[in-house]
């Protein structure tokens, strides 16, 4: 957006090497701020590009201070949230939206019960992490956003342009210069959006939303599985590791008595046999608030008939500990490596599968 500006009033091109490297790098709140530009080039671009599409609503902070979840509202008043979380070993992990709510509908996410509310642009996606990394940039010991997961609200693969756009931003080193090892996109299983991102050139990582071992269960869990069967999933994902020699992780929330006994582990071992480069993330199930209107939302996600009672979301609880590791031996003792993810902003529903749009979803 910057280069038609200087093309527009004939500017050196030293001034596009100044105005992105202040708006992407430096902790600033307007272009005002930008000490390098003479003050004629600073009113310009206030009145003919905006700062950020997005404007912040609320801020919630963790009791320990480790993650902080912002609700933001874009032009159109409609509201997305974003969450960073700072890591002991000084990673800064931003989880972005892609989407206003999702239409995948998993039925034991949040943003899922949402619906659809449409896609983000490029820009919106950078703006969440340049208003975290402007954040960090400005605390009393300066650090910066390492670490970006397409992990919030939203299917990236389903917004597969745009979020394009934002990885070419996100790895630029004349903007937010992150390694493209430090990016993860998170699905839950488009096939052919996958692997025209993996022919494409990705370099980032994978976290495939599989949450199931086998197909029934997926289908009552996840409405996905219906469009892309899990046999043609694990296919996809042999070919992708075959391609590129790289790990993919298979993210498998823990859900008491619903897919996380002895005999779903053991179905899991039999589907991922052969994939020397399989990695479990078990993730304890995160409870979730519904502050939408269910009728609207199986209407809108067309989901609810897949749904019996056994599986609502409103009797969903978390597997106990001891189950969880369990799990967990059983696939190690099989060969295939698995880690209990460690939960991070529940009390101010940051967590895994909890984030939503309602501004007061934690009063």
């Amino acid at each position: 957006m910057f280069r038609k500006f200087i093309n527009k009033y004939n500017l050196p091109g030293f001034r596009l090497k100044q105005i992105e490297e202040a708006f992407y790098q430096k902790p600033i709140r307007s272009f005002e701020e930008i000490t390098t530009l003479p003050k004629d080039i600073k009113n310009k671009l206030s009145q003919e590009i905006t700062f950020s599409t997005l404007r912040e609503i609320k801020k919630l902070e963790s009791k320990n201070s480790k993650t902080i979840k912002l609700l933001f509202e874009r032009s159109d008043k409609k509201k997305i949230e974003t969450v960073l979380i700072r890591h002991k070993d000084k990673r800064n992990t931003v989880c972005v939206s892609c989407m206003v709510g999702c239409p995948v509908g998993c039925i034991f996410c949040a943003t899922g019960k949402m619906g659809f509310g449409g896609n983000l642009s490029a820009q919106e996606i950078i703006d969440q992490i340049l208003y975290f990394n402007r954040f960090l940039l400005s605390c009393k010991k300066p650090q910066k956003v390492t670490n970006v997961v397409f992990m919030g609200m939203g299917e990236p693969l389903l917004n597969l342009s745009e979020v394009q756009k934002s990885l070419d931003i996100i790895t630029d080193p004349a903007k937010l210069g992150l390694s493209k090892r430090r990016i993860i996109i998170s699905t839950c299983g488009y096939i052919p959006q996958f692997k025209k991102l993996v022919k494409d050139g990705f370099k980032g990582r994978f976290a495939i939303s599989l949450h199931a071992p086998n197909q029934k269960l997926r289908e009552k869990i996840m409405p996905i599985a219906r469009l892309f069967p899990i046999d043609k999933l694990i296919k996809a994902t042999t070919w992708y590791m075959d391609l590129r020699n790289k790990r993919i992780s298979y993210e498998y929330i823990m859900i008491h008595d619903v897919n996380d006994r002895g005999e779903h582990a053991q179905e899991l071992v039999a589907l991922l046999k052969g994939q020397r480069l399989a990695h479990i993330n078990l993730i304890p199930y995160n409870p979730i608030t519904i502050y939408h209107d269910i009728k609207t939302v199986n209407k809108q996600t067309n989901c609810s008939r897949f749904l019996p009672d056994k599986y609502s979301f409103r009797s969903f609880r978390r597997s106990s500990r001891n189950r969880i590791h369990s799990f967990a031996k059983i696939l190690t003792e099989a060969g295939i490596p698995a880690t209990i993810r460690v939960t991070m902003g529940e009390d101010v529903e940051a967590a895994c599968g909890q984030l939503t749009n309602i501004e007061n979803n934690t009063e």
